[in-house]
């Protein structure tokens, strides 16, 4: 009888054992899922809400007079904030789109050089003054908001208001390609390292802040992003590109964000001509030497120059 009691003893420790394992193992794998929403969450509020309103340079530090304050006010009643840069009356506007986490200022540089060339320049800001949204969808309101910025700058009477052009930089790229897209006024448009739909944008971003590449955090931040409403009002890129046939286009792709190239250049492919590619180690980045820049620069000066030149034939 003592040997069936102390045999039956190491059956009910295990059995033991293995429910106190089972309940830990639980409790893991609760803690693991709500450390990687939690994260996931952190990242992804991160991406949609950071908005860079630091102007680090204006007109006034190019001691420059010959320039206007236009503000307007988009669909949705939000004031922006703008800079005409003025040069040759009559002669065609290009507008300038602003990246992510960046302000007209970081294009300032890019807009003298063009109103030095006798082009109009319209420098504003896609976060409003007044009523800005605090979240970001990536790219479809800033679209909306180019849209109501060309309506507004098209009725001034110094600019040529049938002859129009659009340059944008990532977030600045995605609204210029979708307005440009849209709008007849469009007669000229660069797209600067650009991304097909704003899951692509967040997806990069997330990396950025990772510094690698993480599918488990795509996967969750991207769910969240869509109960957000990112994708809600998000265009159809790809499918409209055959609205700019006839609209000269230039594409450029920078190799240091290798994610976003790719996607430009493959849009470069599918869009109608008349088209270019322009491939750059850099584009726009802090990491870009002044030389790099001055040659991006002296890119898009080229391309309006001879795609929207100052006279009509």
């Amino acid at each position: 009888m003592a040997r069936r009691r102390t045999a039956a003893a190491p059956s009910a420790f295990s059995a033991g054992s293995a429910g106190k394992l089972l309940i830990t193992l639980v409790i893991l794998a609760f803690v693991a899922v709500v450390v990687l929403l939690g994260g996931s969450s952190f990242l992804t509020y991160r991406v949609v809400t950071t908005h860079n309103e630091a102007e680090n340079i204006t007109p006034a530090s190019y001691l420059l007079s010959n320039f206007e304050p236009v503000n307007f006010t988009d669909h949705s009643g939000d004031e922006h904030e703008g800079w005409l840069l003025l040069a040759l009356k009559g002669a065609p506007a290009i507008v300038l789109c602003h990246g992510y986490n960046s302000n007209r200022s970081e294009l300032l540089p890019l807009g003298m050089l063009l109103r030095d060339n006798h082009f109009n320049v319209y420098l504003f800001n896609f976060q409003g003054s007044k009523n800005g949204q605090l979240f970001s969808d990536l790219g479809a309101r800033e679209a909306d908001e180019l849209l109501a910025a060309l309506e507004a700058i098209t009725k001034r009477p110094d600019v040529n208001a049938q002859r129009v052009g659009v340059y944008g930089v990532n977030t600045g790229g995605y609204a210029a390609l979708a307005a440009a897209q849209r709008s007849p006024l469009v007669k000229a448009l660069v797209a600067d390292t650009i991304y097909e739909n704003p899951d692509q944008m967040l997806e990069f971003q997330i990396d950025q802040l990772l510094g690698g590449s993480s599918g488990v955090f795509h996967f969750l931040a991207l769910a969240e992003f869509h109960l957000l409403g990112g994708r809600a009002h998000a265009f159809r890129i790809r499918e409209d590109l055959g609205k700019l046939a006839g609209v000269p286009k230039l594409f450029i792709s920078s190799r240091e964000m290798a994610a976003l190239a790719g996607v430009t250049e493959s849009l470069y492919t599918a869009a109608p001509p008349p088209k270019r590619l322009l491939v750059l180690e850099h584009s726009q980045s802090g990491s870009a030497s002044s030389e790099e820049k001055l040659e991006h620069q002296n890119q898009i000066l080229s391309f309006f120059l001879q795609d929207l030149p100052l006279r009509a034939d």
